[in-house]
């Protein structure tokens, strides 16, 4: 444990480290535009950022992450229209995810004399960023309109044998099975909702997003983040329906957040969340 704490505290210290947490923001910023503009359909329109509201485009140095905002006070410099508190929140988060994950995988370091660079290493590093940056952003699509973007899921499908030709960790077959076993089963959860309900329960994005889940992570990260997502979703879902029972019990929550949740928790804890889920069983 020591020496874990020893090694943590000289990768905070290191300039990799720093770089990879200003990296994280910047990557932050440029998913606030895709969480924008994409379910708009305007992703191309403009070059550079604009406001929303007027159209006004933002100088460079009102869009520096997170402290961008507190310098304009949370308010547009050209119209003063409030802005909303997700974009630093999608800029930090995102800076802080990549400065864990260089903890996770230190990619970089020095000895005596000679820097170190460790390609594998980097390549875990790089594979877990995308991923968690990509979960990030159709989660909170997802969260604020009810819609998982094609663009996004069905894409990471695609790259997905690309994927797993480049991860040190990961096989083409178990990419497939796991794309596979991810939309058929939630495919079927979602029919045979309808079969019963005569309604659907489950949107399709969600199956899709669990499919690339299954590429991304291989066949064997399924069932784990069904069931964490699952957990986690039922939790979050009673507490909504009780808070606003005076409406009804037919609240409607994305499922997808909570898939991508799972996930990543998955991806970073591996067995030990499902252990920890499951009760210690």
């Amino acid at each position: 444990m020591n020496d874990l704490l020893i090694l943590g505290f000289q990768a905070v210290q290191s300039f990799v480290f720093w770089s990879v947490v200003a990296l994280g923001a910047c990557i932050g910023s440029f998913l606030n535009v895709v969480i924008l503009r994409l379910p708009e359909r305007t992703f191309f329109k403009n070059a550079r950022s604009v406001c929303p509201t007027c159209g006004v485009m933002i100088p460079f140095y009102f869009n520096i992450p997170v402290v961008g905002y507190f310098i304009l006070r949370g308010k547009a410099n050209c119209c003063g229209t409030k802005i909303s508190w997700h974009y630093p929140a999608v800029e930090f988060a995102t800076s802080v995810i990549f400065g864990l994950l260089y903890l996770k995988f230190p990619f970089s370091g020095w000895s005596v004399g000679s820097g170190i660079f460790e390609p594998a290493i980097f390549v875990r590093w790089a594979h877990a960023a995308i991923f968690i940056s990509l979960m990030l952003a159709m989660s909170v699509i997802d969260a604020k309109l009810m819609i998982i973007p094609d663009e996004l899921s069905i894409g990471m499908i695609v790259l997905s044998p690309l994927v797993a030709w480049i991860h040190p960790d990961l096989t083409l077959v178990g990419s497939l099975i796991g794309i596979a076993a991810g939309g058929g089963l939630l495919y079927g959860v979602a029919w045979s909702y309808w079969f019963v309900r005569k309604q659907y329960g489950l949107g399709f994005g969600d199956v899709k997003l669990l499919a690339a889940i299954g590429g991304w992570l291989g066949w064997q990260s399924i069932l784990p983040t069904l069931f964490l997502g699952s957990i986690v979703g039922s939790i979050i879902g009673i507490a909504v329906m009780v808070i606003y029972r005076q409406e009804g019990w037919q609240s409607k929550i994305p499922f997808g957040p909570f898939l991508a949740l799972g996930a990543v928790t998955h991806l970073i804890f591996g067995p030990e969340a499902l252990y920890i889920f499951s009760g210690g069983q």
